[in-house]
């Protein structure tokens, strides 16, 4: 399926404590456009120019067909939960706030699947709409996160 507007991400701050320095993802130079569209609040995500399948996550060549071109294409935000586990102990003290929470793997859309942080409402379920939002930390960083519906 196509993108539409709807990959326009709404944007949530991050409750928890301190800076992201600890806890940042190592942004390998292939995937920082995928983390400055998400600080613009787009979505996006690699693509292989030569078979079409998504790299996720961003690399330098296809695991699927070994091809070094590859483009940036707006993907649908909206999925589905395919698994997620929840923690009830902060294992750094960034995350003490937020236990218990829960982290998500979603099966998006448009096929591949993500990870991120639950910050929507109620108990998550496997099956259950989800769509990507920005969560946003105090010193900038922006990652991908979900919360309720299709359509929220």
């Amino acid at each position: 399926m196509a993108a539409t507007d709807d990959t326009v991400l709404a944007f949530h701050e991050f409750p928890g404590g301190g800076d992201s320095a600890r806890v940042r993802p190592l942004v390998s130079p292939d995937a920082v456009p995928h983390y400055e569209a998400l600080a613009s609040g787009r979505f996006v995500l690699q693509r292989c120019a030569a078979c079409s399948r998504f790299r996720v996550p961003p690399g330098p060549v296809c695991p699927y067909c070994g091809s070094d071109a590859s483009r940036w294409d707006a993907v649908s935000p909206r999925g589905i939960v395919h698994s997620w586990t929840r923690y009830h102990r902060a294992f750094l003290p960034e995350f003490e706030p937020l236990v218990p929470y829960a982290v998500l793997n979603v099966l998006l859309e448009d096929g591949p699947r993500l990870i991120g942080r639950w910050l929507g409402k109620g108990e998550v379920r496997t099956g259950m709409a989800v769509r990507v939002v920005v969560e946003r930390w105090r010193d900038g960083l922006c990652v991908p996160a979900f919360t309720n519906g299709r359509g929220a």
